[in-house]
């Protein structure tokens, strides 16, 4: 099954260690990055402005793609077809030399409902506990908790 897994490593005052794994039919690649706090709130809301509006993609970097920084994860969320359904254009930087060359770009698909249910988990995320995940694309794990 097609899916996108965001694992809390480790957090410092307000920089975050995440493990992100993405896997489809044709591949899976993993790698850890590091995030703000704030920037992991900023994605949240960014995904809630595309659910309010599945038309158009939204691009998502979690670190810095270029420069001498650590490796970094992206992902573009494609509009959503009549269905709900749609594609994640996933891009893991491989971490196997210096010069941050090697990366991964696969499809992941999903749905409109997995895609709401994940910006809310990736906001929670921030104040969980080392070692809890987030899937894209299952309910075993969930942290999209309510709001209160």
């Amino acid at each position: 099954m097609d899916n996108i897994i965001f694992k809390k490593i480790w957090h410092d005052d307000n920089l975050i260690e995440l493990e992100i794994s993405a896997n489809c039919e044709f591949a899976a690649a993993y790698q850890s990055c590091y995030v703000e706090d704030k920037a992991l709130l900023e994605i949240s809301k960014r995904i809630q402005k595309y659910i309010d509006n599945c038309n158009e993609s939204c691009y998502l970097e979690f670190g810095k793609k270029e420069g001498n920084y650590t490796p970094a994860f992206s992902m573009c969320i494609l509009p959503a077809n009549a269905l709900g359904h749609m594609q994640v254009e996933v891009n893991i930087e491989i971490a196997d030399n210096d010069t941050r060359l090697h990366r991964c770009c696969f499809y992941v698909k999903s749905e409109l409902g997995l895609i709401e249910r994940l910006g809310i988990s990736l906001k929670n995320l921030v104040t969980a506990l080392e070692g809890e995940t987030v899937l894209l694309n299952s309910s075993s794990v969930d942290l999209g908790r309510s709001n209160k």
